[in-house]
């Protein structure tokens, strides 16, 4: 049963330098929002005496930092929608995102050095949990302003200056969609989305692909084949133990030719990006209840990319060959490979393929092992 559960991250006024990295390593909440707009209410008023970079008043500020990643979120079918100068009174849960100043979060009293805390409530749910409000409060008891570049005025009183609003707002909209402090989970990157303010005034690279591939957008380079060569491939394993081995088309399943050839690469996809063969499985499954593109669990590391033992592919097909049957009705097909060459020869095919081979490459390379020749080498290192 779906129930409401909230959860509350805030961003702390402690300027850190930052160093360039070249690791990505992002980190990201197991919930996000269903495809479409997210409305942000802002609610935050005038500037009195104005704004350093010349902004109107605050709702422009932070409007700045919505415009900024709308920029990049188009491939995940969401983006933010401003609605200005709103004068709704903020509360939770009632599934509005609201956005203001206030001397306490919802009652519950800001920490001494917390700049803004971002306020969600979730929907659980199988799978990736669904998101359905995040309000933005800002501690009015700290000094704010607008500009770009170093943070201004650091030393024995940041606040004299008056830290940069929009820098702040755009780490909060980052946790509005769903992305977490990569320094709290162990990581060393540069990224705005690091728990404390710093310098970075903007989105940084690490921000944009954690927010991409939580939505399902593929940010690495894991070069799987496209589908039609996938099937082809198969298509012609068929043909191989037909008419090389002389198997006969006696082997029982429920997942027809296609199914195989979108289901195991899809299902490689999320092991080599850092999911559990048992990860990978359940998160193929959504993908075909209709539930979208899930995230991957991680980043793959350059090089030759090692595949996992291929038990763990034949229980993947194992586990697809029953849904088929169990949730989809599907009836009977034949085939001449049974279900350990499918795991087998597809992960093989698969393999040549994102280590550089082309779809004849691997094809030729997978049937020389078959025939007895032995294994090929891959084509790139």
């Amino acid at each position: 049963m779906s129930q409401f559960k909230r959860t509350a991250i805030a961003l702390v006024l402690i300027a850190l330098t930052t160093g360039a990295y070249s690791v990505l390593s992002f980190a990201l909440m197991d919930n996000r929002w269903d495809e479409g707009p997210i409305s942000m209410e802002l609610q935050l008023g005038d500037a009195p005496g104005g704004l350093i970079d010349g902004a109107a008043n605050w709702n422009a500020c932070a409007n700045n930092a919505l415009s900024n990643w709308n920029a990049v979120l188009g491939p995940t079918g969401r983006s933010f929608n401003a609605v200005m100068g709103s004068t709704r009174t903020p509360a939770e849960p009632d599934e509005v995102n609201s956005v203001f100043f206030s001397g306490d979060i919802f009652g519950t009293p800001f920490g001494d050095s917390t700049l803004a805390v971002a306020s969600t409530w979730i929907i659980a749910q199988d799978g990736i949990d669904r998101r359905v409000e995040s309000d933005i409060i800002f501690n009015n008891a700290k000094s704010f302003n607008c500009y770009r570049g170093p943070l201004r005025g650091l030393g024995a009183t940041p606040e004299s200056t008056g830290v940069d609003l929009q820098r702040v707002a755009e780490h909060e909209f980052g946790h509005t969609l769903g992305l977490l402090h990569p320094d709290e989970n162990g990581q060393t990157q540069n990224a705005l989305m690091n728990a404390f303010i710093s310098d970075l005034d903007t989105i940084q690279t690490d921000d944009i692909q954690g927010a991409l591939t939580l939505y399902g957008v593929a940010v690495t380079g894991i070069p799987f084949p496209p589908r039609n060569e996938a099937l082809d491939y198969f298509l012609s394993l068929e043909n191989e133990y037909l008419d090389t081995l002389g198997r006969q088309q006696t082997n029982q399943g429920f997942v027809d030719a296609e199914g195989t050839a979108v289901w195991l690469p899809e299902w490689l996809r999320y092991v080599l990006n850092g999911c559990t063969s048992a990860q990978a499985t359940d998160r193929v499954l959504l993908q075909i209840r209709g539930q979208g593109i899930q995230p991957v669990c991680g980043v793959v590391a350059e090089g030759t990319i090692n595949f996992p033992p291929r038990n763990e592919s034949l229980d993947f097909l194992q586990a697809l060959d029953t849904f088929y049957r169990d949730e989809l009705s599907r009836a009977v097909i034949l085939s001449f490979v049974d279900l350990e060459g499918k795991a087998v020869w597809m992960q093989e095919y698969l393999r040549y393929r994102v280590n550089g081979c082309n779809n004849q490459q691997a094809t030729d390379r997978v049937f020389q092992q078959i025939r007895g020749g032995g294994i090929a080498p891959i084509c790139a290192t």
